[in-house]
């Protein structure tokens, strides 16, 4: 599932309001799954990133019963290269407002700032066609 497909079915917005615990999760995982398919498919990173969703423990209704939203969705980025992970915590509504944006923002600040691949490692660049960085292949 593409970016801009997420970006339409969010457009609707009527999963967000939706009291159905199980239907907010699976759409949280497709963000989850099409960031890990753009970074799979990226030809800098090659699959390096790996983003997991841990936990979403509460599921918060809205006091007026206006609708209800994951609360406290637990996601960690994995650096296959280093082993490094970062954490992250927000609501569901709170990743995936903006077509995602919020969660999109945070692989890229992990990537950027937290495991800081620009100064710690090979540059991305100079091993962009070195088939030992591949992460995607099988091993």
């Amino acid at each position: 599932m593409s970016f801009v497909a997420l970006h339409k079915e969010e457009l609707i917005m009527g999963w967000m309001y939706s009291f159905n615990r199980k239907k907010q999760q699976r759409n949280m995982n497709k963000y989850v799954r099409a960031i890990n398919k753009n970074i799979e498919n990226d030809d800098l990173w090659r699959g390096r990133f790996y983003v997991r969703q841990i936990d979403s423990p509460i599921f918060h209704i809205y006091e007026d019963k206006s609708g209800a939203s994951l609360e406290h969705v637990h996601l960690v980025i994995t650096d296959r290269m280093t082993g490094k992970t970062l954490d992250g915590w927000d609501s569901m509504n709170g990743w995936c407002h903006w077509g995602g944006s919020r969660l999109w923002r945070f692989v890229n600040d992990a990537i950027v700032e937290g495991f800081d691949v620009w100064r710690n490692g090979p540059d991305p660049y100079k091993i962009k066609n070195d088939s030992k960085y591949d992460y995607r292949r099988k091993k």
